[in-house]
């Protein structure tokens, strides 16, 4: 009956000494691509980590999942009260230290202010992700338009889901061509970078 406490209570701890001993500019073993490729990127979280868990929790979630984190920081472009932590391309976002969102984006995380998540772009996309449509970074705007068929155009190069997803294209011209690929996919952020 205390065994699952203190399985528990050693997996949250193991998650705050994670964060604790990282700094935003540590670096550590890339995220392991077997173990994630199920993973889902949806409105409510990635899999079973689902938006509002303690930040604690949520990082050792993923962490058994991506492997250990590339980088943490507070999100500058935002304020002190938002923090990110990095995962490859993948940025999860923590709120008042709540799981509140998270961006998958080819080449990481783009904040370069002081004190934001610093870690080198990974060489290939890590971890591998996916909705529950299929759509992951790479994939083209025909095929974004035939997974979500009512899809709202929400910026330049910006389309919502009903679902609440948001997809960047890599667009630069009008009409958007279908080849387009989908370099970013994400919800519940704060800012548009």
């Amino acid at each position: 009956m205390h065994a699952p406490r203190v399985r528990r209570v050693s997996a949250l701890a193991a998650g705050a000494v994670l964060l604790i001993g990282l700094n935003a500019g540590a670096l550590a073993a890339p995220a392991r691509d077997g173990r994630d490729s199920k993973a889902i990127l949806g409105r409510s979280g990635i899999a079973a980590v689902h938006f509002g868990l303690p930040m604690a929790q949520a990082v050792a979630d993923l962490t058994a999942r991506f492997g250990r984190p590339v980088a943490h920081g507070v999100n500058t472009g935002c304020g002190s009260r938002y923090t990110e932590v990095v995962w490859g391309d993948l940025a999860v976002e923590f709120r008042s230290h709540r799981f509140s969102g998270y961006r998958y984006l080819v080449g990481g995380y783009p904040l370069t202010t002081p004190g934001s998540p610093r870690a080198r772009p990974p060489k290939t996309i890590t971890p591998r992700l996916a909705t529950a449509t299929g759509i992951t970074l790479g994939s083209t705007l025909s095929q974004l338009r035939a997974a979500y068929r009512s899809l709202t155009r929400v910026g330049a190069d910006s389309w919502r889901a009903p679902n609440g997803l948001l997809f960047a294209d890599t667009a630069d011209r009008d009409p958007v061509p279908a080849s387009a690929a989908i370099v970013e996919i994400k919800i519940g952020t704060c800012g548009a970078f």
